[in-house]
């Protein structure tokens, strides 16, 4: 699996800083030459700085493990936790657009992968900041996006004791005589799910848009 240039440069930034500069995996920046610098922060814990040159090695192979369960067996403790924002940010990219379906994705897939999906792996990073390693490794999320008019995209869970720590979920809004709005938000189990985090905003249409999954 191919991860964006974005979600690349974000895992190299966090290997270096909680390994304090001694890890760096060059290898997730291997064939991104000729493509411009972002720059990504995570609230509290990561600034990540523009990098421009890649390092030479090559991409991680095709066989290597995709399942958060096989990864968090195999890679060194310093690293689990960039592991893992890189891997929930390629879930959360995944599970959005297949919660979308083909019409609703066709349409603002590229927005929500450019434009929220950064933001949900900020929002993760931040939450997970401080887990120990043994809870790093019980993480877990959920594979089922609801479909219909439900809000859930993807639920940030604890295996060991079944509790949630993040929910992501999208709201259609419909504010009036202005068409139709996906709000992407969060909810956090620090404040027992009351508060409405927002993520960002995409605009469909005056139209309804179809259910989820269709």
């Amino acid at each position: 699996m191919k991860f964006p240039l974005w979600m690349r440069k974000l895992f190299v930034a966090f290997v270096a800083v909680m390994t304090l500069g001694t890890v760096i995996p060059t290898g997730y920046l291997a064939d991104e030459k000729n493509e411009p610098s972002e720059t990504y922060q995570e609230e509290g814990h990561l600034l990540l700085d523009s990098l421009d040159e890649p390092l030479g090695l090559s991409e991680p192979s095709e066989e290597e493990a995709t399942d958060w369960p096989t990864i968090a067996a195999q890679v060194p403790s310093s690293e689990l936790l960039a592991h893992f924002v890189t891997y929930a940010s390629s879930q959360s990219e995944e599970q959005g657009l297949s919660k979308f379906g083909e019409a609703i994705s066709t349409r603002v897939g590229s927005e929500y992968s450019e434009s929220i999906v950064p933001k949900m792996t900020e929002a993760i990073a931040a939450s997970v900041a401080d887990l120990d390693i043994e809870e790093l490794r019980t993480l877990r999320l959920t594979e089922s996006p609801s479909g219909g008019y439900g809000e859930r995209i993807l639920h940030v869970y604890s295996e060991q004791s079944g509790e949630d720590l993040l929910r992501f979920h999208v709201r259609r809004d419909h504010p009036p005589q202005d068409g139709y709005w996906f709000n992407f938000h969060y909810h956090a189990a620090d404040d027992n799910f009351e508060e409405h985090y927002e993520v960002g905003k995409i605009y469909w249409d005056k139209n309804t848009p179809p259910k989820w999954l269709s």
